[in-house]
């Protein structure tokens, strides 16, 4: 019997000794992640203004101020595209708008295909084989400028056009170059309206422009496409929409009423029916350019504040061609104050960790928002980041966030759950990466860095965690 006790004694200090250890163990692990119950704060950062597919768009041509912006203008005349009939001239496209450099430096593209651009002489902007086999178009002599507007309902003016414009849409499928596609093509610099000189309507009836958009929408799935105008198609297919007089205060306020209030628009049959739009530049992108028919010095000058307020009302993405100097030191301020009023700002505006001991996961809250007067229209990537103490990537995750939702919602959160191991057990950082569908172009976060800003690599870092010291 006193052996068997002795025995049951063993086993029962063997039991305590395992217990204990078991004990101890769980309560290192717990001291070891409990410090990992975080939640943080960011405020956004006005002063983020240069942001990929928003800002100015100067003329591609313009070299010195294109490498001052993120976006480029190509205006294109049909006459260059296709100068003889079948033939499109890619390489002088190319050249002439130095795509190729453009492509080099990740920029993006603003692109409006036109017909008709009023001169200083009666000239064509349409290719002359087609002229030869049209031709009834009407020759202009206006307050506006000289040139050829077309028949834009003859049916072999608009086969050839369904032509060029499916074969240019070939070539910027290519890759995503081409970002924000204007609906040209119709009237006097592609801006819907053209006038002969008795100021009679040289438009075509409703019917004939819807068939236009209808080839932009079908030609162009993937850019997103902008009109003059809030016609009824143009809303209905959720298209964005350009203002060319920012500047120019009555014509941007007629332009504002139209998209609140809708209207009607006068053609050479029925009329176009404009419709009111909700939140421009947060359903579909607002673009456009300053009014050439104002002076820059009174754009910049007496005129500036109401600028700065049209351009707040209307939810402005992207400026050009005409844009003022953007080297002109003397008017950096004025030109921060207007990229501050155009465009997204998206950021994380809070961050919750919670660690879990029973599924022994991080649990990773992210609050987002979007604080600028625009949307983001492309559903790029966003990555989440964990490096270790040596700043080495160790975890990466593609969330679950499209941040086209932000367009209508104040704030979104995701959630995710990243397994800690124990290379990250004393210290790791979290940063967040936004790329373009290739991962080359970066979207930077819109939030307050402090002082002392943390990157690793190009990525932002929103939090570095450091086990507490015992």
């Amino acid at each position: 019997m006193d052996k068997q006790r002795k025995r049951s004694r063993v086993l029962q200090d063997l039991l305590i000794l395992v217990l204990a250890v078991a004990i101890v163990t769980i309560l290192l692990h717990l001291a070891s992640w409990s410090s990992l119950s975080v939640s943080v704060s960011f405020d956004p950062d006005p002063t983020v203004t240069r942001s990929p597919l928003m800002g100015f768009a100067p003329d591609a041509r313009n070299v010195r101020l294109c490498e001052q912006s993120d976006l480029v203008f190509i205006e294109l005349r049909w006459a260059d595209w296709e100068p003889e009939e079948g033939v499109f001239d890619i390489q002088r496209l190319e050249s002439r708008f130095n795509v190729e450099l453009w492509k080099q430096e990740n920029k993006h593209a603003v692109l409006r295909f036109v017909c008709d651009l009023p001169g200083d002489f009666d000239h064509l902007d349409i290719p002359q084989w087609l002229y030869e086999q049209t031709g009834d178009g009407t020759h202009y002599d206006t307050a506006l400028g000289k040139g050829y507007s077309p028949d834009y309902a003859n049916e072999r003016f608009r086969e050839a056009h369904q032509k060029a414009l499916q074969k240019l849409s070939d070539y910027c499928s290519k890759d995503s170059f081409v970002a924000f596609v204007e609906l040209g093509s119709v009237g006097h610099w592609g801006e819907w309206h053209a006038q002969d000189a008795d100021d009679r309507s040289l438009m075509p009836d409703a019917a004939v422009c819807d068939k236009y958009v209808q080839s932009y929408v079908n030609c162009f799935p993937n850019a997103k496409l902008l009109m003059r105008r809030n016609y009824e198609i143009a809303v209905s297919e959720q298209l964005g929409f350009y203002n060319d007089m920012f500047g120019n205060l009555p014509a941007t306020e007629e332009w504002l009423t139209w998209l609140r209030s809708g209207g009607s628009q006068e053609t050479a049959g029925l009329p176009l029916t404009l419709q009111p739009v909700e939140q421009p530049g947060r359903t579909a992108p607002v673009g456009g350019e300053l009014a050439s028919d104002v002076p820059m010095e009174d754009v910049l000058g007496e005129s500036f504040g109401e600028l700065l307020s049209s351009l707040t009302a209307s939810g402005v993405t992207f400026l050009g061609p005409n844009v003022p100097d953007l080297c002109d030191a003397r008017i950096a301020g004025a030109l921060d104050s207007i990229l501050r009023r155009m465009g997204y700002r998206i950021y994380v505006n809070e961050l919750q960790m919670r660690y879990s001991f029973v599924s022994r996961k991080l649990n990773i809250s992210l609050s987002w928002t979007n604080s600028g007067n625009a949307g983001f229209f492309f559903d790029w990537p966003v990555t989440l980041y964990l490096y270790d103490a040596n700043r080495e990537p160790v975890y990466w995750e593609e969330l679950n966030l499209d941040l086209r939702e932000l367009n209508a919602r104040d704030r979104l959160t995701v959630q995710t759950q990243v397994s800690l191991d124990e290379t990250l057990r004393d210290e790791f950082y979290l940063g967040i990466g936004i790329t373009d569908y290739s991962g080359s172009i970066r979207l930077p976060l819109a939030y307050d860095m402090g002082k002392d800003p943390l990157y690793i690599g190009d990525t932002q870092i929103l939090y570095h965690y450091q086990k507490e010291a015992n």
